[in-house]
């Protein structure tokens, strides 16, 4: 049997935790999810507030199957709008913003 080495990568409070597993072949992201939440109780949380699952950066289902070496990562929530974050910083900037110094 073919075993596959996977590390899962999350977010726990301001923390980032990273778990390498070892999987049996063929493992799917649904699996690695299940074992992680087996050998880290820890991470319940994260799995359970998450708001998707992904390989290597890019969003993934649960059934997707894993290669060896892959890089799961678990998700969260935005905690602000993108939109209402950049409205915010471009006011800020805007009000510190001081007129140039006149030239010489």
């Amino acid at each position: 049997m073919t075993t596959l080495s996977v590390s899962v990568a999350w977010q726990q409070g301001n923390v980032a935790q990273e778990q390498v597993l070892c999987l049996n072949a063929p493992a799917t992201l649904g699996g690695a999810l299940e074992q992680l939440r087996q050998q880290q109780p820890a991470a319940a949380d994260a799995l359970a507030a998450a708001a998707a699952f992904g390989v290597w950066g890019k969003v993934r289902p649960t059934d997707q199957l894993l290669r060896d070496g892959d890089r799961v990562e678990i998700y969260q929530p935005l905690r602000t709008d993108p939109k209402e974050a950049r409205r915010e910083n471009a006011g800020r900037a805007r009000s510190g913003r001081s007129k140039p110094p006149p030239r010489p």
